[in-house]
């Protein structure tokens, strides 16, 4: 068994990683391009890593327990390593399961910030609301929509 190899397994012991997120951990152990290539490789091949299943996982947890978006929990997924499609696969996965219902997110995102409707939802609030719910990668038309009952009209230039 090849020290990659062994490194890697302690790796996923503690946490679920992306294929990308051990090859870096790996190479900055100091383990050569091959070992870590055999490694990875066959990590992959007991299922130790599968993007996919943590993709599903990480968006079930993560996505619905912090409140973000769609857009927002790709580029999370995207930022350690998941592929594009990969992610959008596993959020649509999450949607159709259940496990993620967007329009009840940004809802519970709105009620945080404003509290219950009508709230308190000056139009500059309202706007930094809105600005701050499309950073967490929600939709525009689920964001005006769930800011609709404290008021908020949308004023495009």
């Amino acid at each position: 068994m090849s020290d990659a190899y062994e490194e890697g397994i302690r790796l996923l012991s503690r946490r679920s990683l992306t294929r990308r997120e051990v090859v870096s951990r790996l190479k900055e152990r100091g383990h050569g391009d091959d070992d870590v290539e055999d490694a990875v490789s066959r990590l992959i091949a007991l299922s130790a890593i599968d993007d996919r299943a943590l993709a599903r996982n990480w968006i079930a947890s993560q996505a619905a327990g912090r409140g973000r978006g769609r857009e927002r929990a790709m580029a999370e997924l995207s930022a350690r390593g998941v592929d594009e499609a990969v992610a959008a696969s596993a959020w649509s996965e999450a949607v159709e399961d259940g496990a993620i219902d967007a329009d009840v997110l940004v809802a519970r995102a709105v009620r945080r910030r404003l509290g219950d409707p009508p709230g308190r939802g000056d139009v500059s609030r309202l706007a930094r609301v809105y600005n701050a719910l499309l950073y967490e990668g929600f939709e525009p038309a689920q964001v005006e929509a769930a800011l609709a009952p404290y008021g908020f009209k949308r004023n495009d230039p």
